[in-house]
Formats: structure tokens, C-alpha cells, sequence
């Protein structure tokens, strides 16, 4: 009986190991860059045939001994949304398929800047926002310096819509929207951005090596265990903070959030001299109430 369960478990894993996964990229609503032949990618078991169909043809591969596969179409022009259907062992069909322009929005901060934290200003913006045409893939921010992943860890395709929409970097999605109110064309946004991330950090391991400063740096973390040291380490900084601030805080302390009164407050007004949208230089004052604290 046990040999029959251990042999069960083995076809199980196998059936499993066997079928076609996809990397996050590759799914449901995802937009593909028009106007040039085009990769699909994935993985399966070592020899194994997959097929690929789409827009009425057939296109075929063999995955190599790491399990690893591509099939290539053809160029495409802007539209959609098609559908596609991968078969191997098992069968995948991709659904909301758009062919467009597709931009890398990386860098810094600015770049990585959601709508989320510009909805005061830009309300209007947001309320209108809905368009199928304009959408972004959120590359997860997380370290990994053993080695290059082959996926993401998570991460989809979602389209503009004023809930969606505050996920979106700030400057990618006003450029996507400009630019598609200009062509009509679909525009897809992978947003690869990570506030405050030094420009070495973006130079391949291979790229990194012509630089020995920066190259001995990145070993210090390959092992993971530097990266798991600072992280602890700030951690406990944080813990440690936040004890000495609700322990000695005078508004932690009267619970101030609990009884705002203000009545006893002190004004003062603030005079604050800029130009307006036509350049016209204003005074504009404020009433601000000045804290007892």
C-alpha cells in the first residue's frame, strides 16, 4: 500500500511540474507592444510540446532540459482584445489582450509617486480616469541579491478606473493619458520604480563588476544574510523609537486625538506672497491656530 501512495505522489508531482506556468507578466489584460514581433514565454517539463494559439494561427515549441520555452509572433498592430490560448499537458487561455505601446516607467521617488498620494489635487482627474486602453503591471519592491529571478513574486495587469487608477504612478499615468488622448493607441505601463534606489542598483551583476567598489558592496548582500541583519537592526530602531514617543509624548500622554479642543487656542495669520496662474503676484492669507504644545 505505501509503495501505491509513494507512487501516486510521484505521477501527482510530475502531472504538476508538467503543465505550463506563465510568468506574471504574461496574463490576463496584459498589453503588448505593437509594431514588432513579440515573445511569449514560460515554463513546463523538460521536452515538453507546447502549443500556442492565436488570432486563428498556431505556433509551436519544445521546452528546453531547464524547463524553459518561447514562441515568437508576429508583429501586430495596435488593438484588441484578443484572446490567447497556450496547451501543453494542460491548457491556458489568456483573456483582454491589447497590442500597444508599452513604457518601462523606472527610477526614483518622482517617478514612483501613486496617484494615491495626489488625489487632493488632481480629484477631477481621478473621477474620470476610466479608460480600458491605459494600464499598468506594479513591479513588487523587494531585495533579492542571491541570484536573477525568472518571476515576480506577485504583481497583474490592472486598467485605469478612479479605484485602480490610485495605484498608477503619477507621472506614468498623465503621460499615458496624454499620449493615448493624442494617438488612440493603447498604452502599458510597467511601473519598475523604487524611491530613493541608488543608480547602481539597477547595473546587472556582470555590468556591476567593471565598477570593484560597487561590485564588492553587492557581495556583502548576496548572501542575504547583511540584508537580514539591517533589517532587524531597523526593526528594532523603529520599535525602540516609538516606545520612547508614546512613553514621553505630553499629547500621548493627555490623549489629545480624544478630546481635540481648541477653543483656548491662540490665531495668528500667516501673509504668503506668489504668483497665480497668470503670473499675477497675490497676497494670500491664512488663519492658522498656533498649538499650546
Amino acid at each position: 500500500m505505501k509503495s501505491k501512495i509513494t507512487l501516486l505522489a510521484v505521477l501527482l508531482s510530475f502531472a504538476i511540474n508538467a503543465q505550463i506556468k506563465l510568468p506574471r507578466l504574461i496574463s490576463d489584460g496584459m498589453i503588448l507592444q505593437r509594431d514588432t514581433k513579440v515573445n511569449i514565454w514560460g515554463w513546463a517539463s523538460p521536452n515538453e510540446k507546447v502549443e500556442l494559439e492565436f488570432n486563428r494561427k498556431t505556433y509551436k515549441a519544445t521546452t528546453a532540459q531547464d524547463g524553459k520555452w518561447t514562441i515568437q509572433i508576429p508583429s501586430q498592430k495596435a488593438g484588441g482584445p484578443y484572446e490567447m490560448t497556450l496547451k501543453a499537458s494542460n491548457t491556458i487561455v489568456l483573456k483582454n489582450i491589447l497590442f500597444g505601446d508599452v513604457w518601462l516607467c523606472s527610477g526614483q521617488s518622482n517617478m514612483e509617486l501613486p496617484m494615491d498620494r495626489l488625489k487632493d489635487k488632481y480629484k477631477e482627474e481621478i473621477a474620470k480616469s476610466a479608460n480600458t486602453n491605459i494600464r499598468q503591471f506594479l513591479v513588487p519592491d523587494e531585495y533579492y541579491f542571491e541570484k536573477e529571478r525568472n518571476d515576480f513574486s506577485s504583481g497583474s495587469w490592472i486598467e485605469a478606473n478612479p479605484i485602480n487608477v490610485l495605484q498608477f504612478t503619477g507621472v506614468g499615468y498623465f503621460f499615458a493619458s496624454e499620449i493615448y488622448e493624442k494617438y488612440k493607441i493603447p498604452i502599458g505601463l510597467i511601473n519598475s520604480a523604487l524611491g530613493g534606489s541608488p543608480a547602481e542598483s539597477w547595473i546587472s551583476e556582470e555590468g556591476i563588476k567593471k565598477f570593484p567598489e560597487y561590485y564588492q558592496e553587492y557581495l556583502k548582500f548576496k548572501d542575504g544574510k547583511l540584508e537580514k541583519q539591517i533589517d532587524e537592526n531597523d526593526r528594532k530602531v523603529s520599535s525602540e523609537w516609538y516606545k520612547l514617543l508614546n512613553n514621553t509624548d505630553i499629547g500621548v500622554k493627555n490623549k489629545w486625538a480624544n478630546s481635540a479642543e481648541t477653543s483656548d487656542w491662540n490665531e495668528m495669520q500667516i501673509r504668503v506672497i506668489g504668483l497665480t496662474e497668470n503670473s499675477e503676484k497675490q497676497t494670500v492669507q491664512f488663519g492658522l491656530r498656533k498649538s499650546l504644545y
